[in-house]
């Protein structure tokens, strides 16, 4: 091996001893990542992602709540990068889980949502996100990125004399803005409600988070439901209102008028009608024809 060799081997090598290699990996992490409350605070704990120079395109959370020492409150969906929610936040035991997508996919550091909760009892614990949490790469496959979690700890204290803080109810009260506008679609398939006619919608709400839909066929009363929702009046007739509500109370409405098929059910009714008018017709006039012929006889 000549010096120039040895040299460029030399240099290679003292290259990846000292210089380190990035590995990326996504991220799910809480934040803050420590805070001190009192007994029945409500505070909030933000879940969040950065990707690393990945591009995601969906997110499974699984996060262990200590519920000895916490009251699980709700979960705020308000910002969030997901935009299409396949299973919706819920708790169940100690656990807080969610999966959701981001169509499009996303690189960068955003939030997944807040996690509202109240201290019960005086105590040290920590919020961890569990086995089963992912995140998939936005590639064909779906292929599973390589991840890190970090998690959050806390400090309840005795209950002070003064008045619970209560962060949640302030971030309710700032919000006076209502949920983004959208549109109703109706759609039939084979493989929805067995072929049956039904609507879908979907809006977002960028401050608390949206709470609910509640949906009205023509007359019928309001009712609370989801997307797909299966419409009870199957002949299209009725229009269609969807009212989607956030956590702080503020509604957005939509509204469609379904484009009615005219069938024969429809037009026989009319077409009975359309006959018994006209014998009537017809008999007022042969009566009156009638009645004119016997003047014109007995004159």
């Amino acid at each position: 091996m000549n010096f120039y060799k040895f040299l460029q081997v030399s240099l290679g090598i003292l290259f990846c001893v000292f210089v380190p290699v990035r590995a990326e990996a996504s991220v799910l992490y809480l934040m803050p990542q420590s805070q001190t409350i009192y007994q029945g605070d409500t505070f909030l704990v933000e879940v969040r992602i950065d990707t690393e120079g990945e591009e995601i395109n969906a997110i499974e959370g699984n996060i262990n709540l200590p519920l000895d020492l916490l009251e699980f409150i709700d979960f705020s969906k308000g910002e969030s990068i997901l935009s299409l929610w396949v299973k919706e936040p819920g708790i169940s035991d100690n656990l807080l889980s969610f999966i959701g997508g981001i169509p499009g996919g996303f690189k960068g550091e955003e939030k997944i949502g807040r996690i509202i909760l109240k201290g019960k009892m005086e105590g040290k614990g920590e919020i961890n996100f569990k086995e089963g949490s992912k995140v998939l790469l936005n590639d064909p496959l779906g292929t599973p990125a390589k991840l890190s979690t970090f998690g959050a700890n806390f400090t309840i204290l005795a209950e002070k004399l003064e008045a619970p803080r209560d962060q949640w109810l302030q971030e309710l009260e700032k919000d006076k803005i209502p949920p983004e506008p959208f549109e109703i679609k109706i759609g039939k398939s084979p493989e929805v409600f067995e072929g049956k006619y039904f609507i879908a919608f979907s809006t977002i709400d960028k401050q608390t988070g949206i709470d609910h839909y509640e949906i009205k066929e023509g007359k019928r009363d309001w009712k609370r439901g989801e997307s797909p929702y299966l419409l009870v009046d199957q002949s299209l007739r009725n229009k269609i209102l969807v009212k989607a509500l956030d956590k702080a109370g503020n509604e957005r409405m939509a509204e469609i008028i379904p484009p009615y098929k005219v069938t024969w059910k429809d037009i026989i009714p009319w077409i009975i009608l359309a006959v018994i008018i006209g014998l009537v017709i017809w008999r007022l006039i042969i009566k009156k024809q009638q009645a004119r012929r016997s003047v014109l006889r007995n004159f």
